[in-house]
């Protein structure tokens, strides 16, 4: 059964293998291509919700700006429940789309996803950085909304699983195959991807602080390029303590340059919105900028969008990104409050002006080089 997201990728034209696919030619899959068509398949069944979730930030968004709502009463907090499920449960839908991409059972998928998730395991966090597992130790992790996890610890399962039902007699697979499953994989995600996200994120957040305090320029445009590979992996999360520190200060430099890759990725979503000509993807692209622009949520543009159907872009993004960043981080621009990056939260950047002209180089940047040089289709074999 074809996905949406299949529909789209087969039928619109634009980019790299047209031709091959126009003359029915299959273009060699590779393991990029093979990657690829696994993340678009993981990804694809939950775009829709990724834009209609954003959508509901978006609105709350304007109705807190227009002080039409109680961010602290039961009508905001349950609307914002309903915008942000998807997302701080991510890893639970994409254990079972990701299962479902790979033959796996769907559901052993969801419980991985969702065991990282439980309130036990996620308590151990609250009051300690690290724990073990038979001797083993773990660094612990806030691991909603990540992928990392998930990509990792599925495709193992998918192929232990098939050994599994080779081999366990068939009046025991029924709890034994879910059972050494989780046993296994669970502990394996977070033994593996935990350390890695906290000494990556260590890394990113050294590297870009000495950046800042060497060349506001230089830190800016590097910090522009790279966010949205930060957000895309989960360790622009790691910067955070840092904005708040320099908040507290009186002006975060971060989350200033930060923005132009914010607006870059609105920015290749416009202009895929543009140059479509397929309905469906022009649809989804169109309701991917909506979100990003009002409440800076763009998540429905880097998993809808971004990874599963286009490579060349990333290019786009971000030298996009780069060049809006270096031109906020050379006139030292600063967020004076806590915010998301998007069109509502232009007020809280000062100086306002070379912010707004930063983030508009971002913008028309992705938008002009997406138009020019069109988007390029995921192989599929």
């Amino acid at each position: 059964m074809k996905t949406q997201n299949d529909e789209i990728a087969a039928s619109d034209g634009a980019g790299g293998d047209d031709e091959l696919h126009q003359k029915g030619v299959q273009a060699p899959k590779g393991v990029v291509g093979t990657i690829f068509k696994f993340i678009s398949d993981s990804f694809g069944p939950l775009v829709p919700l990724f834009a209609g979730a954003a959508t509901i930030k978006a609105l709350l968004a304007i109705l807190l700006k227009v002080h039409s709502i109680n961010p602290k009463g039961g009508t905001y907090l349950i609307l914002a429940a309903a915008g942000n499920s998807i997302f701080y449960f991510l890893p639970i839908f994409l254990g079972f789309t990701a299962a479902k991409a790979l033959n796996a059972n769907t559901f052993i998928g969801a419980a991985i996803g969702a065991s990282l998730l439980e309130p036990n395991f996620t308590s151990l966090a609250l009051h300690a950085t690290r724990s073990s597992f038979i001797g083993i130790p773990v660094v612990l992790a806030n691991y909603s909304s990540t992928i990392l996890p998930i990509f990792f610890a599925i495709p193992l399962f998918a192929l232990a699983e098939r050994q599994l039902n080779r081999y366990i007699p068939k009046d025991l697979k029924l709890f034994l195959v879910p059972m050494i499953s989780l046993i296994i994989f669970v502990p394996l995600a977070a033994i593996v991807v935990g350390p890695f996200g906290t000494y990556a994120g260590k890394l990113v957040s050294d590297v870009i602080s000495a950046l800042f305090k060497a060349n506001g320029l230089v830190a800016g445009g590097v910090l522009g390029a790279a966010w949205t590979f930060l957000t895309i992996i989960g360790l622009h999360i790691a910067l955070i303590p840092i904005v708040i520190v320099d908040l507290a200060k009186g002006g975060d430099p971060l989350i200033a340059t930060a923005s132009a890759g914010v607006f870059a990725q609105i920015g290749f979503a416009l202009g895929m919105f543009i140059r479509s000509r397929n309905s469906d993807l022009k649809s989804l692209a169109g309701a991917s900028i909506i979100p990003g622009a009002l409440s800076g949520e763009t998540r429905p543009i880097l998993y809808g969008l971004f990874l599963p159907f286009y490579k060349r872009t990333f290019l786009f993004v971000a030298l996009s990104g780069a060049a809006g960043g270096a031109i906020a981080g050379a006139a030292g621009v600063k967020m004076v409050s806590l915010a998301f990056p998007s069109f509502l939260s232009i007020p809280l950047f000062t100086p306002m002006v070379p912010y707004i002209i930063g983030m508009a180089v971002a913008l028309l940047g992705a938008f002009i080089l997406t138009l020019i040089f069109g988007y390029e289709k995921s192989q599929r074999g």
